[in-house]
């Protein structure tokens, strides 16, 4: 009795989930349109979608999407960033020029806030998500806390994100 009752479980357990696969195969598209009348088939498992025009399916990609992936820049061109900063009202905040070939999307500076007498009160390192195209100017800002009655906030770029041209 106790192996009918085991091998019943056992087929009913292997039923569902080859109804479950099936299920999720066939339901795994679905089209939806758009205030202007196109048509778009989306994956639901991937999230990429397609227009749909005429017989034709053309794939659709988000203006984020980036052919070359992000990556630290090599020392020769990470040499090429430079900038001007300092705390302010509880932020650290400045500057960037690109000076390099590569799209910077991404910062980590050190900054060390310095009492009256040179005593450093706190270094620590900040990120900031930026978006620098080769020799273009762009801003960065990040939230401090413990900055009031710093007299100096020396800094330093420690690494550098982007992709190439």
């Amino acid at each position: 009795m106790n192996k009918t009752v085991v091998w019943v479980v056992a087929i009913i357990a292997m039923a569902t989930v080859v109804a479950f696969y099936v299920w999720s195969s066939h339901n795994r598209y679905y089209i939806m349109t758009s205030a202007k009348g196109i048509a778009y088939e989306v994956d639901r498992k991937t999230g990429k979608s397609w227009a749909l025009i005429g017989n034709r399916k053309i794939l659709q990609e988000s203006p984020d999407t980036r052919h070359n992936p992000e990556r630290p820049l090599p020392y020769a061109e990470r040499a090429k960033i430079t900038g001007n900063a300092g705390l302010s009202y509880g932020s650290f905040a400045g500057k960037l020029y690109n000076g390099s070939s590569w799209t910077i999307t991404g910062i980590v500076v050190t900054v060390t806030a310095k009492e009256e007498d040179g005593a450093v009160r706190w270094s620590r390192d900040f990120s900031d998500g930026v978006n620098i195209a080769p020799l273009e100017t762009g801003h960065f800002s990040v939230t401090v806390t413990g900055e009031h009655g710093v007299k100096d906030a020396p800094w330093t770029i420690k690494e550098v994100y982007g992709y190439p041209e």
